[in-house]
């Protein structure tokens, strides 16, 4: 720009007539200064409502904000007779977008949590929670500053909830922007949280949502409780709820390994017990709790299941020695927290949207269900379980598929992925279980129980077949025997012009093969999980039929409705004289003096009560012995059983399969109550000797096996 351009410029800019209204600065002044403070604070608080505005949109938060209660509200659960069985929480699953992540939860409603614990609760996170409408102004400041604390329990709900995932938490992101987005969402959305729900369905959310992550990816009071102290959380201590809610700011802290220094140890208990006196001493300042029940609190040497804490002194003298991980800990996951993913993968099997769900009707069985676990968990067992050898057992009603009780230990893994559901997914080497199911192939191929076949010597492609007893009988057996003995020979013969017509039944039943394992499919190479194994022994107490095991019995809405389910998936699988007959097969390996499981007779007690109904079953073993099975059937039940190692890497302890503790475990079978007491003989069906087998000239044919 030329120096004649500017002089020209700023001549006609210095003849334009000067405006009345602009004046020279003035003097700051008091008054001014709070003039421009209070002017900051308006374009600060419209800047942060705007970014709020932005962030709700961006996440949809206002839409599932409005929905919040349906996200969150647990759908109810009830048994095949309507007793409660607890809850399922929503969660998020693959791509949907739901209000939570998946982890191990259950919820209860605030009558089902204890005074104590959301006194405390409260008291240390928003003791003005029931006052303000979800937003603190005398706290938010430091909220949106700090980005830890501050927040109330409407905005913490959430943080965890519609908001997990999208900013700073549960996220890998990191930055002031993101923190203050997030803070700035919550600030608008909190009020209309509250409005929209009240503030005590805003505590019930919220005390169900809270994030022990740390605590093997725990939420919810419900879990925390058991987790760490293993009660339920209406009978937490005014000691146990302060520790809990000292956990709230840092639970990783609680955490500890068997390998952790000492005196890291106890250093870090002992920060938790300063926050659980920091939480007592703020109940005692606002006037929450006695005198009498502090002092109480103070003076309990809090014990949780993971850590095992000496304390020295009395009262409020009361402090921690030292503290390490207690070497008897053992987490065995909620055996329900499985059932719920397979609910909810059924659920959307049958195109029903869980987020609709308000109810659901199992086919299980309360008190089935409480033995089965019972147990699964050691008590039914003749001896221990050894680290790494899981088991999972399942019940099904042969009448229809459905699943009366499904239960699994966790294999010595404190993780609570439901793939650990061993009952639904250990997709294990079925062994000798497979027999019946040769039998009933050939059973419908001109063979019946009194085939006779040689115990001796025997090969399949140029392997040597040898029989568990590791000897042969050199004689002549029928199938009856061999099954009773579980004589692989037998098997080998029956089964060997017959592997292509057995391998299309395998597969028809869900069972899948180890093209790793080159040995007859006779003996038991094809694998399956136990539920798989309890369908098809069902088959022979149903008339040949199967049926595919399931859970719903009924599914309604929240509104009450009922919602369609398909009806239950059911094809012939034998011809209804098989069927019979292999039964009749099964029940003579309990009642043959040659079988391995006569222990499953029925007893004097059993037989007086009316408990003594036909009851057939069959062992099984690996020749790693990394597996043991039985699978047994009675007219109105089936059950499998699989104790072993998931990875197929150690053998079940010796104990355990020399005493058939698999098929110890079926003796619960006994004890559930039939309405069916015996299986319908079906025309074609005569007795030779006491035992089953078709009329003379009679020639059974099973249908092809159904489509898998």
């Amino acid at each position: 720009m030329t120096r004649q351009f500017k002089k020209s410029v700023l001549g006609w800019w210095n003849r334009w007539p000067r405006s009345p209204f602009v004046r020279r600065p003035e003097p700051w002044t008091l008054r001014r200064a709070l003039r421009a403070a209070a002017a900051g604070v308006g374009v600060l608080t419209l800047g942060l409502l705007g970014l709020g505005v932005a962030g709700a949109v961006s996440t949809g938060a206002l839409g599932r904000v409005w929905n919040l209660r349906s996200e969150l509200l647990p759908i109810e659960v009830q048994d095949r007779r309507g007793a409660p069985l607890g809850v399922i929480d929503h969660c998020r699953e693959g791509n949907a977008v739901n209000a939570v992540p998946c982890r191990e939860s259950l919820s209860v409603p605030l009558t089902g949590v204890s005074e104590a614990f959301l006194l405390a609760y409260v008291a240390k996170e928003d003791v003005r929670f029931f006052s303000h409408s979800g937003v603190d102004l005398g706290r938010l400041p430091r909220a949106v500053l700090s980005g830890a604390g501050g927040s109330t329990i409407t905005m913490q709900l959430l943080k965890n909830s519609v908001l997990a995932g999208h900013f700073d938490y549960d996220t890998d992101r990191r930055g002031p922007l993101l923190t203050v987005t997030r803070k700035a969402t919550e600030f608008v959305l909190a009020p209309l949280v509250t409005w929209r729900y009240g503030r005590r369905e805003v505590l019930a959310m919220s005390v169900n949502s809270l994030p022990w992550i740390g605590i093997g990816q725990r939420k919810g009071v419900y879990d925390a409780s058991r987790a760490v102290f293993g009660v339920e959380p209406a009978d937490l201590s005014l000691a146990q709820s302060a520790f809990l809610v000292g956990l709230l700011p840092a639970p990783g802290r609680y955490l500890v390994q068997e390998d952790t220094p000492p005196e890291t140890a106890t250093a870090r208990f002992r920060w938790m017990r300063s926050q659980q006196l920091v939480t007592l001493n703020i109940l005692r300042s606002h006037g929450l709790v006695s005198d009498g029940a502090y002092a109480q609190a103070v003076a309990t040497p809090v014990q949780p299941r993971l850590w095992r804490v000496e304390y020295a002194g009395s009262g409020a003298d009361l402090r921690v020695v030292s503290a390490a991980r207690n070497p008897d800990y053992a987490q065995e996951p909620e055996p329900v927290w499985a059932m719920q993913e397979l609910v909810r993968r059924e659920l959307r099997r049958a195109g029903v949207d869980p987020k609709r769900v308000g109810r659901v009707v199992l086919t299980i069985d309360a008190q089935a269900q409480a033995a089965l676990t019972q147990r699964v968990q050691g008590e039914g067992m003749t001896g221990p379980r050894a680290a790494g050898v899981a088991e999972g057992a399942a019940v099904v009603d042969v009448r229809g598929g459905g699943i009366v009780a499904l239960a699994s230990s966790t294999g010595g893994s404190l993780s609570s992925d439901p793939g650990r559901q061993w009952a639904a997914s250990a997709l294990r080497p079925v062994a000798s279980t497979v027999k019946p199911l040769l039998y009933a192939l050939a059973f419908g191929d001109g063979v019946t129980q009194l085939s006779a076949f040689r115990d001796e010597a025997t090969g399949y492609a140029g392997q040597a077949i040898r029989n568990n007893s590791g000897g042969f009988l050199n004689r002549a057996v029928t199938v009856r025997e061999a099954n009773a003995r579980s004589l692989n020979t037998v098997a080998v013969q029956v089964g060997t012009p017959r592997e292509k017509a057995l391998r299309r039944t395998l597969d028809a039943l869900g069972y899948r093969a180890d093209a790793g394992n080159t040995s007859s499919v006779s003996l038991g190479t094809y694998r399956a999980a136990p539920l798989d194994v309890a369908a098809a022994y069902a088959s022979f107490a149903n008339g040949g039929t199967r049926c595919e095991p399931h859970l719903l019995a009924e599914v309604y809405d929240r509104a009450g409705r009922p919602l369609s389910l398909p009806r239950p998936d059911c094809a012939p699988l034998w011809d209804e004289v098989v069927a019979y007959e292999t039964f009749d097969l099964l029940t003579g390996a309990v009642s043959s003096n040659a079988g391995h499981v006569k222990f499953l007779r029925p007893t004097a007690w059993q037989r007086l009560s009316g408990r003594a109904m036909p009851l057939g079953a069959k062992s099984g073993t690996t020749d790693d012995v990394n597996d043991t099975w039985c699978a047994a059937v009675t007219p109105q039940y089936a059950m499998a059983v699989w104790i072993g190692d998931p990875d197929g890497r150690q053998s079940v302890p010796v104990n355990l399969y020399r005493d058939q503790a698999a098929c110890r475990e079926v003796g619960l079978l006994r004890d559930l109550p039939h309405e069916r007491t015996s299986v319908p003989v079906p025309p074609g069906i005569t007795t030779v000797g006491g035992v089953a087998v078709p009329l003379p000239g009679l020639n059974p044919r099973n249908p092809a096996p159904p489509a898998p």
